[in-house]
């Protein structure tokens, strides 16, 4: 679940997520990169797959040497979204519930109590008030990352965008906005709810346990070990089933993820054959270059070779 949280709040118009740059030499990278080239088929030069995690702490931001190179050699530099200002201002309108409804009217007295006690877990000043407004999807993936926005910090992926546009190289996205943030917004308001408070128990046993479920990913993350990498999603999953609505979040996985995997990868086969002898450097969450249903695969099923590098 919080993996799947963090695209969200990336979409969202970065969520307050909008100070600094950075790729700094004296912070520590990553061990490994998890970065793929791409070659074959009509292709004149190899492309990148390079798995993110949507959250900006210094030692993920700072590329790894070998991603840092394949990154300067692109002619362009796909993400999951486009992050320009139009794109964020409609991601933006998405953040506002249509129903005429409050938040806390749609979760009953019983879960918005709830949700108080945990955002005064994360923060002795904070409430659900200034959420009211917003749909209960939005609440439910902002909430793993709050930590993180409060830190001011800004996520791995519009790190990427912002540079690829300072050095003047192109920039794209494998899905829409609207497409990607539907995902969520496409669900029943009691499907939402039910999300909501599923994420709600998670962070809760999270915290009786003494656990940290975004700081073990991003662990897994930095130590550039796919098998970890794998190993921390199924966990966080295999929790998410373990709720008592399993067939519900067995659904929001399949839409997260697999089906995700196969859209994205049509985007990139489609631009691959477009643009043969351009470099492009396709960055998207590190579960899709990992899981069974992984990008990689479909590629590979498409007629490319697909190598790890620096792994």
């Amino acid at each position: 679940m919080k993996r799947f949280a963090v695209h969200a709040v990336r979409s969202l118009a970065s969520v307050a997520l909008l100070s600094g740059m950075a790729f700094a030499q004296d912070i520590k990278h990553p061990d490994k990169p998890l970065l793929w080239k791409v070659e074959g088929k009509a292709l004149e030069k190899p492309s990148y797959l390079f798995g993110t995690i949507h959250i900006g702490s210094e030692e993920v931001t700072n590329l790894h040497p070998e991603a840092r190179k394949a990154f300067d050699s692109a002619d362009a530099v796909y993400t999951e979204v486009p992050m320009d200002a139009a794109s964020q201002l409609a991601a933006a309108a998405m953040m506002v519930r249509k129903d005429g409804r409050m938040l806390a009217e749609s979760l009953g007295r019983a879960l918005a109590a709830r949700l108080d006690e945990e955002l005064k877990a994360i923060n002795l000043g904070l409430d659900s008030a200034a959420l009211q407004s917003m749909p209960t999807w939005v609440v439910g993936l902002i909430l793993p990352l709050l930590p993180d926005q409060l830190a001011g910090r800004e996520p791995l992926d519009k790190v990427l965008w912002d540079e690829a546009r300072k050095n003047g190289k192109k920039t794209g996205a494998l899905e829409t906005t609207a497409g990607q943030l539907g995902i969520f917004a496409g669900l029943a308001e009691k499907e939402q709810v039910l999300l909501l408070s599923e994420t709600l128990r998670m962070l809760g046993k999270d915290r009786k346990e003494g656990r940290n479920s975004v700081a073990q990913l991003t662990a897994a993350y930095v130590s550039g070990d796919v098998e970890a990498v794998e190993a921390e999603m199924e966990r966080s999953m295999g929790e998410m089933k373990e709720g008592d609505h399993k067939e519900l979040a067995e659904k929001f996985i399949k839409r997260v993820l697999s089906d995700r995997d196969v859209t994205m990868s049509a985007s990139i086969v489609e631009i691959l054959g477009k643009e043969p002898g351009s470099v492009h450097f396709f960055a998207a969450g590190v579960g899709h270059f990992c899981s069974k249903t992984s990008i990689r695969s479909h590629l590979e099923k498409a007629g490319y070779k697909v190598t790890r590098i620096g792994g």
